[in-house]
């Protein structure tokens, strides 16, 4: 008996040796840091004033243009910027950024960070164009970027720039496209943290014909919502409206389309099952008159594309004019309108939306939205944010904004976006294998 218990001893002894030499287990913990990257607001270029809307002064800035990447509170919760291009730590909150050229133009723009692509569906760079392409790279290292060009001829071929750290360039979009009176442009960063903004201003002579912001869009996709194009009648009428489409693929796409409005909803005429050649710019006269004032653009295609709505608008006896570009479906974050007033236009099957606003002394007052097709709120001159949430699905959105120098649109698109990196961990592996 006792040598049965030493053997049986022996046995398992040799049984945990001989396991342990050829199994080899590794216990491994993953962590992560989450965190909102820093959001790119456009540059102060010459002739223009730009006021960046914040919520709280409490918030983290720095310029590019320096060798410092210091950041310090702003002090202010509508920070006026004099030259270069603002970078600031605004988390959940999406900055916006307004810029205008006194009695001529005004634009605006939300602050963002930096995307692996961008594409504007937009401007001009015709013998009228005064408009520009500014591109900045807020990074610590070389950015190189490959600037792609569409027009109504096609596709021309692309160009490549390079940008020192911390740096913006600003290229005339006269000298991408020489004479196209229709473009859209790709912006592909290979390197860098880099953002895009796109201005299309124009002039003939020394007479001012307006000006405006081009808000970048995503990839193409076969379903647009173009939810806010401003409609302005008068005597002589109403303004008049162009829609302006890019299939960027190889294949013609074939499009429907719906106007959705307080007044109804139908099919405009001209638009409605036309096909649309790839690679080209093409522009169609969006021939409509809306009494509420506003309306929204549905299209859907057998082909992703790409579109946005020119629109010549009158305010306070200026007149000016405004691009209205796609929007991603709306999801939950919150808008800097310190200074702005916008008036939110929803669109959708079904919209539902609560709109939470924090005024200037703290307080807060949650609206819910609830409409079919359509829904318009005109956020008060107290209100320095709003807070987007119980948002129902396909519903999609913008703002629409308007001073004494012209008329702006923002796409209620998040700027920045919860992201998450691995944290490095220690593995004594790495020394003793």
């Amino acid at each position: 008996m006792k040598n049965q218990r030493i053997l049986i001893l022996a046995i398992a002894t040799a049984t945990v040796l001989f396991l342990s030499n050829i199994l080899n287990f590794t216990v491994s913990t993953s962590r992560f840091n989450s965190s909102y990257p820093a959001s790119v607001c456009p540059p102060n270029t010459a002739g223009l004033s730009t006021a960046i809307s914040l919520t709280s002064p409490k918030t983290l800035v720095r310029k590019t243009g320096t060798s410092s990447m210091q950041t310090s509170e702003v002090g202010i919760r509508r920070f006026a910027v004099a030259a270069q291009s603002a970078v600031i730590e605004a988390g959940v909150i999406t900055p916006v950024a307004w810029q205008v050229r006194t009695g001529v133009w005004a634009g605006a723009v939300p602050c963002s960070a930096p995307v692996a692509s961008q594409w504007f569906v937009g401007a001009t760079a015709d013998i009228t164009s005064k408009g520009s392409l500014n591109v900045v790279n807020s990074g610590l290292g070389r950015a190189l970027v490959e600037i792609k060009l569409f027009t109504e001829n096609g596709a021309i071929t692309p160009r490549t720039i390079s940008l020192k750290p911390n740096t913006f360039t600003s290229i005339s979009l006269a000298s991408l496209a020489p004479g196209s009176k229709q473009i859209a442009i790709h912006l592909l960063p290979r390197s860098g943290r880099v953002n895009g903004f796109v201005i299309d201003e124009r002039g003939k002579g020394l007479k001012a014909l307006g000006g405006d912001i081009v808000n970048s869009t995503g990839e193409p996709i076969k379903k647009l919502q173009i939810p806010a194009i401003p409609q302005q009648t008068g005597r002589r009428g109403s303004t008049p409206h162009t829609l302006r489409l890019l299939v960027p693929g190889d294949v013609d796409a074939r499009i429907t389309a719906v106007i959705k409005s307080t007044d109804g909803t139908f099919a405009p005429a001209g638009i409605d099952g036309r096909v649309i050649a790839h690679k080209k710019v093409i522009e169609i006269p969006l021939d409509v008159t809306m009494e509420s004032g506003k309306f929204a653009l549905h299209i859907s295609s057998d082909q992703p594309i790409l579109g946005s709505v020119f629109s010549q608008t009158l305010v306070k006896g200026k007149r000016d004019f405004v691009w209205s570009t796609a929007a991603e479906d709306l999801t939950e974050y919150t808008l800097a309108t310190t200074g702005l007033a916008p008036t939110l236009v929803f669109t959708g099957t079904g919209i539902k939306v609560n709109l939470e606003l924090t005024y200037t002394n703290g307080k807060t007052k949650t609206i819910k939205i609830a409409a079919e097709d359509i829904a318009t709120y005109v956020v008060p001159d107290s209100v320095r944010a709003v807070s987007f949430s119980a948002i129902s699905s396909g519903t999609s959105g913008a703002a629409l904004i308007a001073s004494k120098s012209g008329y702006g649109y923002i796409p209620l698109n998040a700027g920045s976006v919860l992201a998450k990196s691995s944290v490095p961990a220690s593995n004594i592996r790495v020394l003793n294998p």
